[in-house]
């Protein structure tokens, strides 16, 4: 008897987990913006774009129920303190998913914006905006050197009240 409830429980969750919603293809720690019935999806490989280093921007283009669109029309621009960088021609993106490479010259906050061609629903064009922190060549010492210095004193003040505490031990 206990056997077959445990059967039928493991049963029920299988089916249960079986009926979960799952979205296609999402893209992982990216930025993510609503417009209308289009989720577009912006992530940059690497995770913090370097200057000077070819980056990856990868975009997908989903409905509101998650499934990936085909054939979608957008235009990709980038700015930087207000100047137009680049601009792409329409690009029609293949089954939801687009990577467009591009190498930040400079360190800085850059803005990404997809403009997407919505002639579905409402004819109009709808502007996704993201943004692009570019850390320099030498950003990531202003990070580890500090971090660095916190661990080195850590250990430091770690290792003097060991002795300490063991010298007292000793002494009693």
């Amino acid at each position: 008897m206990k056997f077959s409830i445990v059967v039928i429980g493991m049963l029920a969750i299988v089916l249960l987990a079986a009926s979960a919603k799952a979205s296609a293809d999402p893209l992982k720690n990216a930025f993510r913006q609503r417009i209308g019935n289009y989720d577009v999806e912006m992530t940059t490989e690497p995770k913090g774009p370097v200057a000077g280093s070819p980056t990856n921007i990868l975009i997908r283009i989903a409905g509101v129920n998650g499934d990936d669109l085909v054939d979608v029309p957008i235009t990709i621009r980038l700015v930087k303190d207000g100047e137009e960088l680049q601009r792409t021609n329409p690009i029609i993106v293949p089954y939801g998913h687009y990577t467009h490479e591009y190498t930040f010259v400079q360190a800085g906050k850059y803005v990404m914006y997809v403009d997407l061609n919505d002639y579905s629903y409402s004819g109009e064009t709808l502007t996704f905006t993201f943004f692009v922190n570019v850390a320099g060549p030498l950003d990531y010492l202003y990070i580890a050197a500090p971090s660095a210095a916190a661990l080195a004193a850590g250990i430091a003040a770690t290792l003097v009240f060991l002795k300490r505490k063991n010298k007292q031990v000793k002494l009693k």
